[in-house]
């Protein structure tokens, strides 16, 4: 009687998970269609006569969100700021209009994407290490390196981690190398949150990491506006890789919304 009444339990549990995933995912779909509408406006409006065919951008709409939508699936979009979203979105549709008019800012691509990355790495990195440095009293900086300068800033100051000092600090920590009071927080904070630390150094996910910091994209390049198509290119492919592999960066670092901390 026990067993009847517990599994007639499970089955109402799952349907009302699977009312609430269909609820969710109508309004995802809407929300991401939304955000590809008004960024397009914006976007259609500064692009040449040339291209400007409606037609054809309203299915470039389309795609975007239909590739959005499916790539980042319903759970992994509610856990996601919109910000990160709508700059994705932004970027895209930058993309698009990158290779069909060579002579368009590609700065406005990297930008996004830049801005999408910078949020994520706050969202489901920083608050959580800001948080927990203050449980562990490390507020003082007791060191005049670069590196614990810019985590004593994360703490108290409430600056982001830029992605160039995440890498550095993982790359420290991966490679054995020195770490002072800030960053021994660091690692012990990665230790406690094994789930975000497997992300940040699986193989690919830290090579990948790499050849995006190494190429300057993000940093030197875009500040002296020296970045190709190609360069451009190559950055996506690490970013998102067409929506295709769920092992580009963005995508792992989405699915760390799905984590509880």
């Amino acid at each position: 009687m026990l067993i009847a009444l517990n599994l007639k339990d499970l089955q109402k549990e799952n349907l009302d998970l699977k009312r609430k995933l269909s609820i969710a995912k109508i309004w995802m779909e809407r929300e991401v269609k939304s955000q590809v509408d008004k960024i397009s406006k914006k976007e259609f409006s500064q692009m040449p006569p040339k291209t400007k065919d409606a037609y054809i951008w309203e299915n470039i709409g389309e795609d975007i969100t239909k590739k959005v939508y499916s790539f980042f699936w319903e759970i992994m979009l509610l856990n996601t700021p919109w910000s990160v979203i709508e700059n994705i979105v932004s970027a895209e549709i930058n993309y698009f209009n990158l290779r069909e008019n060579p002579s368009t800012d590609w700065l406005w691509v990297i930008t996004s994407y830049h801005k999408a990355l910078d949020t994520l790495v706050e969202w489901f990195i920083t608050k959580w290490f800001r948080k927990f440095a203050k449980k562990k009293w490390q507020t003082q900086l007791r060191k005049n390196d670069s590196l614990e300068k810019s985590l004593n800033s994360v703490v108290n100051q409430w600056y982001i981690l830029s992605v160039w000092r995440l890498f550095h600090i993982i790359s420290l920590i991966k490679e054995d190398g020195p770490l002072y009071d800030y960053g021994k927080c660091f690692k012990e904070y990665l230790e406690k949150y094994s789930n975000l630390a497997d992300i940040l150094f699986d193989t690919e996910f830290y090579n990948n990491f790499k050849s995006l910091v190494s190429s300057e994209i993000l940093g030197k390049k875009r500040h002296v506006w020296r970045i190709t198509f190609v360069e451009t290119r190559d950055a996506r492919n690490l970013l998102l890789w067409d929506f295709e592999d769920e092992n580009s960066m963005i995508y792992k670092f989405i699915e760390l919304g799905k984590s509880d901390y």
